[in-house]
C-alpha cells in the first residue's frame, strides 16, 4: 500500500468513526471532511489509476456524503441506528479488500551480485502434436523465460509477471482476473531484453520447472535471485496445464482438464504429466544443443556442458526423472516434489537434493518419502534438508500476493507459506552452493550454507 492510500483511507475510516460514535460532535465541520476525502479519492486515482480494493470505499463515501447533505433532525431512532450500522459495515467493509490481497506484491530481492535480465523465447515443437487439445493440426508449444546475469548500468523495463497480462481470461486458476488490475506494476527485479553480461563467454545453466498446475511467473523470486548469483535460470511453462500461458501465436492457453478420462485415480494421471513435461524438458535440452544456436548470440552464451536441473512439487520430482534419462543435465535439486511412476534407471551416477518443507504427520506423506527413498537409491551424493518453518507454497510467489494479515493468518490455519522471504533466500542459497560445487569440482558444504537460517535441519539419507 502506497502513501496515499494510506492517507486516504486513514481520513476516511476516521471520519466515518467518528460519525457513528460522536455523531453531534462533527455536524459542523462533517461537510468539509467529505469534501476533502471527495478530494483525496480524486487525487488517488490521478496518481494510481483504480484500485478493486477501493469499492467499498466508494460506497462508504457515497453513504456519508448523503447523511452530510440531509439534516439528521429528520431521522428517528431507528434511521439513525441503521445509519450507523450501515457506515460501521461500509467503514469494515472498505480495510477488509486490502487485508487480503495486495494490489502490487513486492517479490522478494535478489542477493547475488549480478543484475538480472530476462527475456522469453515461445518455442513450438513441430515434432511434436498438442495431445490436450481437440485440433488435430496444434503443434506443441513450450514457452521458456530466461533469467540471466546482466551489467549493472543496464537500463530497460521490468518483464511483466503474469504471461498476457493485457489479454486475461475472467478467471487465473481460481483468482478473478480483477486481483491482476495492477499487476503490470510489479518489479519482477529483471530488465526485458537486457544484454548478458560479458564477465563470461559462457554461463551454466539451470533448468528450472514449475509446480502441477503453476505458471512460471509464481517462482520469479527464486529464480531471478538464482540468475544473480551467476546462471542462467531457464523457467519452462508447460501450456494447457500452466494456469496461464501466452503461446507463440499470441493465444492465451488455459489449463484443460484431462484429468476425468483416469478412472484409476490420480496416480496415472500425474505420471502422464511427467512424461509430457520431460518431453518438454527433452526438447528445450534439444534447443540449445542444435547446430542453429549460433545463429541466436545469446543461446550461444549458454554453457551446454553445464546444464543442471531444478523445480518445485511435481517440477521436482520430473527434474529428477531428467536427469536420469539424460546425460546432459550434471545434477538435479527436488524442492517438495513427490514422484509419481517408475524411475528410469540413470546413465549414470550424479549428485541429487531434496529440499523440503516439513512434513508432519509423516503418515499423510507416505506416498512423498517412498518416491524420494528411491530417488536417493538412484544417484550418488545425495543430500536432504528440511526448512522447518516452510509449508509446500513457501518456495513460491504466492504468499506475497497475500497481504501481511492474510499471509499470517494464512500461515497459521493452514500452513499457507508465511515465510516466503526467508524461504526464498534460503533456497536461492541453497541451490546456488549445491549446483556451483557440482559444477565446479568442489566439496559441497551445505551444512555451513544452512546454518544461516535459522529452522534449516540436515536430515539423513536413509
Amino acid at each position: 500500500m502506497k502513501s496515499i492510500d494510506m492517507i486516504f483511507l486513514t481520513v476516511l475510516i476516521l471520519t466515518a468513526s467518528c460519525l457513528i460514535i460522536t455523531p453531534n460532535r462533527v455536524k459542523g465541520i462533517l461537510k468539509p471532511l467529505i469534501a476533502s476525502i471527495i478530494i483525496l479519492a480524486i487525487v488517488q486515482l490521478l496518481i494510481e489509476s483504480y484500485y478493486w480494493q477501493y469499492i467499498p470505499t466508494y460506497l462508504l463515501i457515497v453513504a456519508m456524503t448523503i447523511v452530510a447533505i440531509f439534516p439528521q433532525k429528520h431521522y428517528n431512532k431507528t434511521k439513525e441506528r441503521l445509519i450507523g450500522f450501515t457506515l460501521l459495515f461500509l467503514a469494515l467493509a472498505s480495510a477488509v479488500p486490502w487485508a487480503i490481497f495486495t494490489p502490487i506484491p513486492k517479490l522478494t530481492k535478489p542477493q547475488g551480485n549480478y543484475a538480472v535480465g530476462t527475456k522469453i523465447f515461445r518455442w513450438v515443437d513441430f515434432d511434436r502434436a498438442e495431445d490436450i487439445t481437440s485440433d488435430p493440426n496444434d503443434r506443441r508449444n513450450v514457452v521458456v523465460q530466461a533469467w540471466y546475469p546482466t551489467e549493472g548500468d543496464e537500463k530497460g523495463i521490468h518483464s511483466s509477471y503474469v504471461d498476457g497480462l493485457n489479454n486475461l481470461p475472467e478467471k487465473i486458476g481460481v483468482l478473478p482476473k480483477i486481483i491482476f488490475d495492477h499487476y503490470d506494476q510489479v518489479d519482477t527485479h529483471g530488465i526485458l531484453n537486457a544484454t548478458i553480461s560479458r564477465d563470461k563467454n559462457q554461463w551454466p545453466v539451470i533448468i528450472f520447472l514449475t509446480g502441477n498446475s503453476a505458471a512460471r511467473a509464481f517462482y520469479t523470486s527464486v529464480v531471478a535471485g538464482l540468475a544473480s548469483y551467476g546462471y542462467v535460470v531457464l523457467a519452462i511453462d508447460h501450456p494447457y496445464e500452466a494456469m496461464i500461458t501466452q503461446l507463440a501465436n499470441g493465444e492465451i492457453a488455459t489449463p484443460i482438464e484431462v484429468f476425468l478420462k483416469y478412472a484409476d485415480g490420480p496416480t496415472n494421471f500425474m505420471k502422464d504429466r511427467i512424461d509430457l513435461r520431460m518431453a518438454d524438458v527433452q526438447f528445450v535440452l534439444n534447443q540449445l544443443s542444435g547446430s542453429d544456436t549460433s545463429a541466436n548470440s545469446f543461446l550461444s552464451s549458454l554453457d551446454r556442458n553445464q546444464i543442471v536441473i531444478t523445480g518445485h512439487s511435481l517440477g521436482g520430482a520430473t527434474a529428477a526423472v531428467a536427469m536420469a534419462l539424460d546425460s546432459r543435465i550434471k545434477a538435479a535439486a527436488n524442492v517438495d516434489g513427490t514422484l509419481y511412476g517408475e524411475l528410469p534407471t540413470p546413465n549414470e551416477q550424479r549428485p541429487f537434493l531434496l529440499l523440503e518443507s516439513k512434513k508432519d504427520p509423516p503418515d499423510q506423506y507416505v506416498r512423498y518419502e517412498d518416491g524420494n527413498q528411491r530417488l536417493f537409491e538412484h544417484f550418488e551424493g545425495g543430500y536432504r534438508y528440511q526448512i522447518i518453518d516452510a509449508d509446500h507454497y513457501s518456495f513460491t510467489d504466492a504468499p506475497l500476493l497475500l497481504a501481511p494479515p492474510t499471509r499470517l493468518l494464512a500461515g497459521s490455519v493452514f500452513g499457507f507459506g508465511n515465510i516466503p522471504t526467508m524461504t526464498h533466500n534460503a533456497t536461492v542459497d541453497i541451490l546456488n552452493s549445491f549446483f556451483y560445487s557440482v559444477l565446479n569440482n568442489e566439496m559441497c558444504d551445505l551444512d555451513s550454507v544452512a546454518s544461516r537460517y535459522k529452522g534449516i535441519i540436515r536430515k539423513p539419507v536413509d
